[in-house]
């Protein structure tokens, strides 16, 4: 069998130029149509749907205060922001519940408003559109106090009148009353209609501190108030007049010093009453209250008798000058005497052994309600009673109260006498 010989020459080359052309033809056209164009389940996937939208942020409203507490009458401004931020929307307002102011929101979102609350409560910004409201935010109001009150006079009442708005305020009123450091009185009091009256007693000199505190009530809150009042002093002297005096008289009588009155002219028998006080407590026997009267007024406290037992007796003090009803075991009247010149009245322990209404003098002169205690010595009453020891012996008293210890004291009473 013969061999087959291979083709050679331009007959093989024109055959393999072929198959490369038809390879390139296949992967420049069938391939990228196969690659650029999606199978039929795809392309039915695709053809129809709707794009995809991203969902709306949702509304929100913010508020702030620019005060949390305010008194009735004064303003405050709402202010804060609704986002998405649109121009125009209003925005209410509300107090407890109630519409009280509307804003309009800026381009930015953005509103302020300001209103005057009448009362307090929860206040909330609400989208008027939607509804959207704001967390709450709590105001309180207190009541507006406006106080009144006269001059203040030491040692008088003094008409004090707190007075609150709205008027409507139906609460209590407590004010105290503090001086040196210590409470003088506390008081309460109802309001009615928007007012509550206090009656004062400034029981010393100087400065006081009034502090008037109103309870929680009708959505109000409270409100405490102080007020600082000086009670000033003045000279005084016999002749003067005024209630300067009204306020001397009523403290020596709290001090339980006797005195023929208490009105607003001091006179020469209140002038006795005065000494009384100067030699009781150690001051300057001068019959004129300054300064230093006045201090020693502040502080004092009514003297003490030295004794005792029994608890109803007379107490003589030569050494200050002055007499001491002492009923119970306390000094119930004090009162300016006059002993002997010479230092001769007799000291110790004596009773009350006679009592005349009207006795006469070896040295001349009425002696008046005479109370003898020992010999020829006596208490009665005489003119004058100096600041000093000017009697022969006896025990002068001012001619105005002799009256009334003679009537208090009693036959067989204890009388001590010392220095």
């Amino acid at each position: 069998m013969g061999q087959v010989t291979p083709k050679s020459g331009p007959q093989v080359w024109r055959g393999r130029i072929a198959v490369v052309a038809a390879l390139l033809v296949f992967v420049g056209v069938v391939l990228p149509a196969a690659v650029a164009t999606p199978s039929a389940a795809a392309a039915a996937s695709v053809e129809g749907s709707a794009p995809r939208e991203e969902p709306s942020p949702p509304v929100a409203v913010t508020c702030g205060l620019s005060q949390t507490t305010v008194v009735y009458g004064a303003g405050i401004t709402v202010s804060g922001e609704v986002s998405p931020a649109i121009e125009g929307q209003s925005v209410a307002i509300t107090l407890g519940g109630t519409d009280v102011a509307t804003a309009i929101t800026a381009a930015d979102g953005g509103f302020a408003v300001a209103f005057s609350p009448s009362h307090g409560g929860d206040v909330v910004a609400r989208l008027v559109t939607d509804g959207t409201a704001s967390p709450a935010q709590r105001l309180v109001v207190r009541p507006k106090v406006t106080i009144t009150y006269g001059t203040p006079i030491p040692f008088l009442d003094l008409r004090y009148v707190v007075k609150l708005a709205p008027a409507s305020y139906s609460g209590v009123i407590t004010t105290t009353v503090m001086h040196n450091g210590a409470r003088v009185v506390r008081l309460r009091k109802k309001v009615q209609d928007g007012k509550a009256v206090f009656t004062l007693p400034l029981r010393g000199v100087g400065l006081f501190t009034v502090k008037s505190s109103s309870a929680a009530v009708d959505e109000l809150g409270a409100r405490t108030v102080a007020k600082g009042l000086r009670a000033r002093s003045v000279k005084l002297s016999v002749g003067s007049s005024g209630p300067h005096v009204r306020g001397l008289l009523t403290a020596l009588q709290r001090l339980k010093i006797r005195v023929p009155s208490v009105g607003t002219r001091l006179n020469r028998d209140c002038g006795d009453a005065v000494m009384a006080f100067q030699k009781a407590y150690r001051l300057p026997r001068t019959y004129v209250v300054n300064g230093d009267d006045w201090r020693k007024l502040d502080v004092a406290k009514p003297v003490r008798p030295r004794y005792s037992r029994p608890y109803d007796h007379l107490e003589v003090d030569k050494g200050r000058q002055i007499l001491m009803l002492v009923r119970g075991g306390a000094v119930r009247g004090l009162i300016a005497v006059s002993t002997g010149a010479t230092g001769n009245t007799p000291e110790g322990r004596f009773v009350i052994q006679q009592k005349h209404p009207y006795t006469t003098s070896g040295y001349g002169g009425i002696l008046f309600r005479t109370m003898g205690f020992y010999g020829n010595f006596a208490i009665h009453g005489y003119v004058p009673v100096p600041p000093y020891p000017a009697s022969h012996g006896c025990i002068r008293e001012p001619m105005w109260v002799a009256d009334w210890v003679y009537d208090r004291a009693s036959l067989g009473e204890r009388l001590y006498v010392y220095r």
